[in-house]
């Protein structure tokens, strides 16, 4: 008998789930061309550093004083940082470097990039895609390395869009201004609510892209937008950042990715959830402890609706995190939750680099059929009882 040459049921099914999988990852996604400012430029990597003309960075396009600069560079009495490898770009007043993308339109994305501070104190950098445009202060250095990983969203209002990087500053010395590397982009999709969970992307998968090879997370600066979010659904309403972290590098209560509160107040994330006035409600979630050296005591404070709460992280030997709840009515169609460090947390090897309490597996529910502590259950159990001793009459 010869054999069938019909398509075994598994593969179409197979098929399917590897198509899903597929159209969640964009061809986009990682580092952009010479992201990482390390493709050889025509002529050499000069001495003097300068650029030679607007396209003297393989894909990338300058105007005004942009340098490529190498590991180890002295300026004065200065050495320079490069975040990564041996090449990174430094922007004068009012300088810039840009580089087109191809993307969706209509889609939300998230660039990543490594920035460092030179000279000034005060120095920040505009990153836009226009009519996005935000300017990210640079004045507070989150560890001692002297740079961190940064994320930045946008929303895709054409296919063909411009990235752009710029020193909206003005030093006495024109050369001075923040270094650049690493810039990576990727495509963000905004998670489904579970069943029975009010948050979006309570369990911080869904996130902008992570530097490999990086140990230090990626900070989320400033966001009021919950709709163009690195984070999506979540807000950063704060001063300072918050740090986006994943459990390569540090201790992650569940999955491989979570939130590391920094700065005490200054650093804050926020949810607006739809609830129903007038209803109880239970919000909880997941407190623990990066294993990243940071100082203890860590504590939280949690909001929900119109309730606060302190949470202190009790280290257990047996893990890294605890759960934690707060009970709340709702008082409207949304109710805000929210988090801060309630401390200002360094790390003990450097007392200098940020760090605070991980929070993850974020979740408000209903409680209201909890009650009495059988709900639902304690109904059921009655109603059957009653018809058996109708059954015995």
């Amino acid at each position: 008998m010869g054999r069938s040459s019909a398509t075994p049921k598994w593969v179409l099914p197979f098929m399917l789930v590897l198509g899903s999988l597929a159209s969640q990852i964009s061809a986009l996604d990682g580092p952009l061309p010479n992201g990482d400012f390390e493709a050889t430029p025509t002529g050499g990597f000069s001495s003097d550093a300068i650029v030679d003309g607007p396209t003297g960075i393989p894909s990338w396009k300058s105007n005004g004083t942009v340098e490529l600069v190498e590991s180890g560079q002295k300026q004065g009495g200065m050495i320079l940082i490069v975040p990564q490898g041996r090449h990174a770009v430094r922007l004068g007043n009012d300088a810039e470097v840009s580089q087109d993308i191809k993307v969706e339109k209509g889609s939300i994305y998230s660039v990543t990039f490594s920035a460092a501070r030179t000279c000034a104190q005060l120095e920040s950098l505009n990153v836009s895609v226009l009519p996005a445009s935000q300017t990210i202060d640079l004045q507070t250095l989150y560890n001692v390395q002297g740079w961190d990983p940064y994320a930045w969203a946008f929303e895709a209002e054409e296919d063909d869009v411009n990235l752009v990087f710029r020193n909206p500053g003005m030093e006495d010395d024109p050369t001075c201004g923040p270094i650049i590397d690493d810039v990576a982009i990727k495509k963000l999709f905004t998670p489904d609510k579970p069943k029975n969970n009010a948050v979006v992307n309570g369990d911080f998968e869904e996130g902008p892209w992570m530097l490999a090879n990086i140990s230090l997370g990626v900070l989320l600066p400033t966001n009021l937008d919950e709709e163009t979010s690195s984070l999506p659904g979540w807000n950063v309403e704060s001063n300072r950042a918050v740090r986006y972290i994943d459990s390569y590098h540090f201790s992650v209560p569940q999955g491989k990715r979570a939130i590391e509160l920094l700065s005490g107040k200054e650093g804050i994330i926020s949810q607006m959830v739809e609830t129903k006035p007038n209803k109880p409600y239970t919000l909880t979630f997941s407190l623990g402890h990066a294993n990243d050296k940071c100082k203890q005591p860590l504590a939280v404070m949690a909001f929900a609706g119109d309730q606060a709460q302190n949470v202190h992280y009790t280290p257990n030997s047996n893990s890294t995190f605890q759960s934690a709840n707060v009970n709340f009515t709702a008082k409207a169609e949304r109710s805000r939750i929210a988090f801060y460090s309630v401390y200002y947390n360094t790390r003990t090897d450097d007392m200098s680099s940020l760090c605070g309490p991980v929070v993850d597996d974020v979740r408000v529910w209903f409680s209201g059929s909890r009650r009495n502590g059988l709900g639902g259950l304690g109904l059921r159990l009655g109603v059957a009882l009653w018809v058996f001793v109708l059954f015995l009459v």
